[in-house]
């Protein structure tokens, strides 16, 4: 009973849980998060979890209503008590055989205890829910504290994979990134010819200990001496460790933090009493530098951080309270030492991804199998599966790689596959694993050769980071409000200048290996007959491996198997160098260490897709049909008459008038005329159609600029739409007084530019639509979708406060789940609620990521779909019979792409167009990772799936409308503002021409025709609304302009 106390007790009171160690499990937000005072301003006083002067009127209101359900809980105990003792004396069993003895009555305590109000009006169910609630805000706060310290020390949020990474490669910079590829070379093949011996030593430790079943071998003999102390008895008693997981870079660095640089050896048993001992270093060293070479700024970062003494009398660094200053940044403790162990870090994941090539290479070889299959004819004699080599794009071997010609795709080797003239079938590995490794350490090393460079700039730099400590204070409540700042510490060009940054005097180039130690200590006769044992080739090291040939039995054999694993060359002991020009490796010697160590440095990498800069829209062409329609001779029929005797008068007039006259003249005009006209004609609607392109080609470069952040572009494309669409009325007045004003000539081109007016104004309703959107609501969206989801949360709070007395009455209910009753659902909905203010924090951060790579992925094939509706310079259609003969050439078929004429300009808006709103979708839907991670991610262990985030994402299409709708009443105020300036201004260059003219004879003039008829019944003359139908083509006035009126 005492026990079931102290656990209700612990229930209900989780802070004594942690009261031992509350640093290492507490997750207590710091008390100026907004988050808990928005909570204390809801609920006032919650015992022991939120504190404050907020309203009790919640603990009031609930105090009551706890009462209420508490009388409920009264009732269902009842019902259980009259239930359970009829079941148990019906069917002699305690409570009956259909409730559970144990729970039934844990269950009703439990839950009977839950209900009951405290002080504060609110009961102890309530009270462990806000304790939940605030764990959750704790626990956000760390999320986001995490995001801003990698910010701080030199992060960013999404970069670029590094361009083209095996030219670099192959530099012959020792102290760059080709240093750092040489330290992969050596640490992958210290690791196969540690993996490798660790093999060998194993299966001859098992022969050993099968021949000591049948009294004999070495460990029979060690055994029978009873020297126990001897290397072959430790041998034989101890079974072979793990080579590999003796190196830590990160252990070693932590012991001697000051050291201008370190090395490991490999293998590294720190264990001098160990038998293995004398084989440190038999397989290489990893050599690295401390980062102060980096910069030497950073050796404040020990200095800085220094704290007392330990116990052994050696200083402390990295103390709490003492933050270090760098450049603009200033570094906590924490991030002082993330940035310090930086280094070490990175050469310890290199070597982890390293050691998965290591172990399946060793593993690919039939000479240290223990087992092998008969069925199966190994490539070579140390590959059961070959390595393979590198391909170029054409699908021919890649022979050589010269870094000269690596910017032609064609030279490149993007592709691995086997040897040529092998057994086809598939590689052991794929070529990018040594490659892939050393970007991985360059992604480690990132923030700090960023925070490098940062440092450097630190005199003219903007201090980008200084948001940092007020956004950690304020707590992950607000973090929607410094998405701007966020985007100021990435850059307008970070996110692909930063993939340019490497690591530089890294000190890897120091690292060794020698393919030859492995086999030193075998020394081998004159004549090659018999083999002694020396110390090998690393005396000058201190070294002695002669114990190794000892355990072999002077028998290398095994030893020799591991050498051929790593080159097929008896001779080499360093691996390949890297330089300018690499020739591939073929034939067996490419499924050796050193044959693939050559072949994956030829490999490129793919760059990152999407960056470069899209061409579809780069120029538009204008060039439509100009042939002419020309009248052809028709056939008319008879017509006859008969007078006297039968005529084809119709058919004789026909010919002479229609035939003869009109078609020989109209076509006599047009071959005159006609090209002038339509060169006129075309010139000048082509003008405001090019002023249109010019402003869609501009705010296409603004949202392509590769690394440019989404919403930052999208907002300024939109600045520049607004602006143009609200200085057009300026451009058009100075057209039309421009062009009223030529002599003679005004008339006719005012009415030829006023013909593309209002294609010109329905274009620049469509840039004011997609302007407002861009420019007023996508900048506040990500700040809009978290403040919602915000508000989301604290509504899902209060529903779980009201809900929290609920579950204690459905614990107490003698159905449903043995531990929780009826209250079972709620476990998944209170998980839900105490990991939302996270997950928000997490979908915030991925989504402007997402927003990059969705852009990323946007460009990466646009260019290529788009490719269909793309322009030719092609005549369109002629028309299909009639009496108009077309001069042009047929368009071109369906589906071949290529659109002409009016439909390929056109195509360029649409393009254009499509592709904005494109981005503009991907935009808005990675932002609502903010609502869709809270509300779907627990479906994976069967939560039911929630609504409120994508309740309150909609509540933002409500902000879009409105903003649209704005920007709708914008363009039509604007569109009278053109349409009045355009007429007045007309109105006022007649004026003026009309005063000139009256002393100069003018040159006005006035024409009147009649309608041409359309029946029988129409008599051609005009009537008095037919006059008014006339209008210019700019301002949309039912009057002609003053020069026609004259």
């Amino acid at each position: 009973m005492n026990k079931l106390l102290v656990t209700l007790l612990l229930l209900v009171c989780p802070g004594l849980v942690l009261a031992d160690n509350a640093s290492s499990l507490s997750f207590a937000p710091p008390a100026s998060d907004y988050s808990v005072v928005f909570l204390g301003n809801l609920f006032g006083v919650v015992d022991g979890v939120l504190s404050g002067t907020g309203s009790q009127i919640m603990g009031s209101m609930f105090a009551v209503f706890n009462a209420a359900v508490l009388a409920l809980g009264g009732i269902i105990i009842m019902y259980t008590l009259l239930v359970s003792t009829m079941n148990t004396a019906h069917e002699g069993q305690m409570l009956g055989q259909k409730w559970s003895s144990i729970w039934i009555p844990i269950r009703s305590t439990v839950g009977l205890a839950l209900l009951i109000p405290k002080a504060s009006g609110y009961c102890l169910m309530q009270i462990f829910v806000m304790w939940v609630v605030v764990q959750g805000v704790g626990a956000a706060d760390k999320v986001w504290d995490a995001a801003l310290s990698y910010l701080n020390r030199g992060g960013v949020i999404i970069q670029t994979q590094q361009i083209n990474p095996s030219e670099a490669l192959l530099t012959s910079d020792s102290t760059g990134i080709g240093g750092i590829a040489k330290g992969a070379s050596n640490i992958l093949a210290g690791q196969v010819c540690m993996l490798g011996l660790q093999t060998q030593l194993t299966n001859l430790r098992q022969r050993l200990l099968d021949a000591q079943q049948q009294q004999a071998g070495d460990c029979y003999n060690a055994a029978k001496a009873g020297d126990n102390s001897s290397p072959i008895a430790k041998f034989c008693q101890n079974t072979v460790p793990d080579f590999l997981g003796t190196v830590n870079a990160i252990s070693v660095q932590n012991k001697a933090p000051t050291n201008p640089n370190w090395t490991v050896e490999m293998p590294n048993f720190t264990d001098s009493s160990s038998p293995y001992y004398f084989l440190n270093g038999i397989c290489g060293s990893i050599t690295w530098n401390n980062i102060s070479t980096l910069n030497s700024s950073f050796g404040a970062l020990l200095t800085g951080t220094q704290g007392p003494n330990d116990a052994d009398g050696k200083p402390t660094y990295f103390t709490a309270g003492k933050n270090v200053k760098l450049g603009n940044n200033t570094l906590t403790p924490a991030e002082a030492a993330a940035t310090q162990m930086s280094r070490a870090i990175a050469v310890q994941q290199m070597y982890t991804d390293l050691s998965t090539v290591a172990r399946t290479i060793v593993g690919n070889d039939p000479q240290m199998s223990t087992t092998s299959n008969p069925n199966t004819t190994p490539f070579s004699p140390v590959a059961t599966q070959q390595f393979g080599v590198p391909y170029k794009q054409d699908g021919t071997i890649c022979s050589t790689f010269d870094k000269t010609t690596s910017d032609k795709p064609e030279n490149l080797c993007i592709t691995w596959g086997p040897v040529p003239g092998s057994v086809i079938g598939g590689t052991l590995l794929n070529g990018n694993e040594l490659v892939n490794a050393v970007n991985d350490y360059n992604g480690i090393m990132m923030p700090t050769v960023n925070l490098s460079r940062l440092i450097n700039q630190s005199a003219t730099g903007e201090k980008a980071t200084d948001f940092i400590n007020k956004a950690k204070t304020q707590g992950w409540i607000m973090a929607g409000a410094y998405f701007f700042n966020l985007v100021a510490i990435q850059g307008t060009s970070g996110t692909i200048a930063n993939a340019g940054q490497t690591d530089s005097e890294t000190g890897l180039e120091k690292s060794t290996f020698s393919a030859s130690a492995v086999t030193s200590p075998f020394v081998p006769s004159e004549d090659g007959k018999t083999i002694t044992c020396g110390p090998g080739d690393m005396t000058n090291n201190n070294k002695d491996f002669s114990q190794l040939c000892k355990w072999f039995g002077q028998d290398n054999t095994q030893v020799l198997e591991v050498h051929a694993l790593i080159t097929s060359d008896p001779n080499a002991k360093n691996p390949p160098s890297l330089g300018n020009k690499m020739t591939v490796d073929s034939g067996q010697s490419s499924s050796t260490v050193y044959g693939f160590l050559n072949n994956s440095f030829m490999m490129s990498n793919p760059e990152q897709p999407g960056v470069k800069p899209l061409t579809f829209a780069n120029s538009i062409n204008f060039s439509v049909s100009t042939s002419l329609y020309r009248l052809e001779r028709q056939n008319f029929s008879c017509g006859s008459v008969k007078p006297f005797y039968s005529i084809c008068l119709g058919q004789i007039l026909g010919n002479i008038f229609y035939n003869i006259i009109l078609v020989t003249i109209y076509n006599l005009f047009l071959d005159i005329f006609g090209q002038i006209i339509n060169s006129v004609v075309m010139a000048f609607l082509m003008i405001p159609l090019q002023g249109m392109a010019t402003i869609f080609q501009q705010g296409l470069q603004i949202i392509s600029q590769p690394g440019v952040n989404p919403v930052v572009a999208l907002a300024n494309m939109g600045n520049e739409y607004i602006n143009f669409a609200g200085n057009l009325w300026m451009l058009l007045l100075n057209m039309a007084v421009s062009s009223a004003l030529i002599p003679v000539f005004g008339i006719f081109i005012f009415a030829m530019m006023s013909l593309a007016m209002p294609l010109v104004i329905a274009w620049v309703g469509v840039m004011v639509s997609v302007g407002f959107t861009t420019a007023y609501y996508i900048p506040i969206l990500p700040y809009m979708i978290f403040t919602f989801g915000a508000l989301g949360w604290l509504i899902s709070v209060i529903e779980a406060m009201v809900a929290a007395p609920i579950v204690a009455l459905g614990v107490t209910h003698p159905e449903g789940h043995e531990a929780f009753g009826k209250g079972e659902a709620a476990i998944m909905i209170l998980v839900n609620v105490f990991l939302r203010p996270s997950m928000m924090i997490i979908g915030y951060i991925t989504a402007i990521a997402l927003s990059y790579v969705g852009v990323w992925v946007l460009n990466a094939g646009y260019d290529q779909a788009i490719a269909f509706i793309q322009q030719e310079n092609t005549d369109s259609a002629k028309l299909a019979g009639g009496v108009w003969a077309y001069g042009g050439s047929e368009s071109t078929g369906s589906g071949t792409g290529g659109y002409t004429d009016w439909a390929g300009i056109y195509a360029f808006f649409f393009s254009i167009l499509t592709y904005t709103t494109l981005y503009l979708v991907i935009i808005q839907k990675a932002f609502t990772l903010i609502s869709y991670l809270p509300d779907k991610v627990l479906r994976w262990i069967g939560g039911t799936p929630e609504s409120i985030g994508q309740e309150t994402a909609q509540w933002g299409e409500e902000v879009k409308g409105k903003t649209q709708e704005a920007g709708k009443e914008t363009q039509t105020a604007q569109g009278q503002i053109d349409k009045t300036l355009g007429g007045y201004g007309a109105k006022g260059v007649g004026m003026i021409k009309g005063a000139l003219g009256k002393g100069g004879g003018g040159g006005d003039v006035s024409a009147q025709g009649n309608a041409t008829p359309s029946s029988d019944k129409d008599t051609g003359s005009s009537n008095q609304s037919s006059k008014k139908k006339s209008s210019d083509g700019l301002g949309g006035s039912s009057k002609p302009p003053p020069e026609i009126m004259k």
